[in-house]
């Protein structure tokens, strides 16, 4: 996997620059957010996200860029929320840096104004959440992207910077098809993290909209081995469905996930529900209700696994 990755990287790699554009954008939130099992259960959030893109097209006709993405939290600190460079042509699309790990075919969406995590709970076996519990970063700096018609297939790895050498051999694969108003799709996963264990994770996506109404559908099932070899198996699974009427959007998400009992990770369920309202001019008004149970998120040896969440908030385009 690697291999191939790199071999692309080098067959892509040519100069002659021939123009570029540089665009600015954003958005920004303000609202307030509950928890039931925080110290303080009501908190204020505001947020500010600068965008910065770039791109440009070679003299033989290559087409290349970046994105990167700057959120300022409650008049803190600038934090960068991933940054990716890319190069693409009739080969397909090669990017690095904050990519997307190749078996997430389609995330679910979430519930709420700035999120509930409903949504985690499904997609705890995909992409970079399997490491909460296997062990180990799995976020992957490398994807390569090709698409034909209906079908798109993609390829990462992680291959380790400069500063950050990679202790994991992971690497993902998946593969998408569109038709007239939905989607299905395949994503397979393989991580081994030195001297703790490795998981093959397969998962099936599926989504399709008719009219007003939109729902999609997400299942992974991973084979997992500790270190001493032995095995064991875990599931997720979740749904999530929006109904638009005017400018008025409701939406509902439902998710669980199931461990062996021997891997010391208890089940994990999570539903909510959701509005949102659009106000015209890129500002809409949205929030949303969750019961949450999982013990891989920030409240671990609360003694409480069960929370209720909600949200509520503005949200501005520009």
């Amino acid at each position: 996997m690697k291999n191939i990755l790199l071999t692309t990287t080098a067959l892509v790699m040519t100069a002659g620059v021939a123009s570029a554009d540089v665009n600015v954008g954003g958005s920004a939130i303000a609202g307030l957010v509950y928890n039931s099992e925080t110290d303080q259960s009501v908190k204020l959030l505001s947020k500010v996200n600068i965008n910065f893109s770039a791109s440009g097209e070679t003299d033989a006709g290559l087409s290349f860029g970046f994105d990167t993405n700057h959120i300022v939290s409650n008049n803190g600190s600038v934090d960068n929320d991933d940054t990716t460079v890319y190069v693409s042509g009739a080969f397909g699309k090669l990017s690095f840096g904050a990519v997307g790990e190749a078996d997430e075919v389609a995330g679910l969406s979430d519930i709420g104004w700035d999120g509930l995590d409903v949504d985690d709970v499904a997609e705890a076996l995909v992409g970079d959440e399997i490491g909460d519990f296997l062990g180990g970063g799995m976020g992957h700096d490398v994807n390569y992207s090709y698409s034909a018609g209906p079908i798109s297939v993609a390829l990462s790895t992680q291959l380790g910077t400069e500063n950050t050498k990679s202790t994991l051999d992971t690497y993902a694969a998946g593969v998408r098809y569109s038709f007239a108003n939905g989607y299905v799709g395949l994503g397979y996963g393989d991580h081994k993290v030195a001297a703790l264990g490795s998981a093959k994770v397969v998962s099936l996506y599926g989504g399709v909209t008719m009219d007003a109404f939109k729902v999609s559908a997400l299942y992974a099932d991973a084979g997992v081995k500790d270190a001493g070899g032995t095995k064991y198996s875990a599931k997720s699974y979740g749904v999530n469905a929006s109904y638009k009427m005017d400018a008025m959007t409701v939406s509902m998400g439902a998710s669980r996930a199931d461990f062996d009992v021997a891997l010391g990770v208890p089940d994990q369920t999570a539903f909510g529900i959701g509005a949102a309202y659009d106000l015209g001019g890129g500002a809409s008004v949205s929030g949303g209700i969750a019961r949450v149970k999982s013990v891989l998120d920030e409240n671990v040896g609360s003694g409480k696994e069960t929370e209720t969440r909600a949200d509520l908030g503005v949200k501005f385009s520009f």
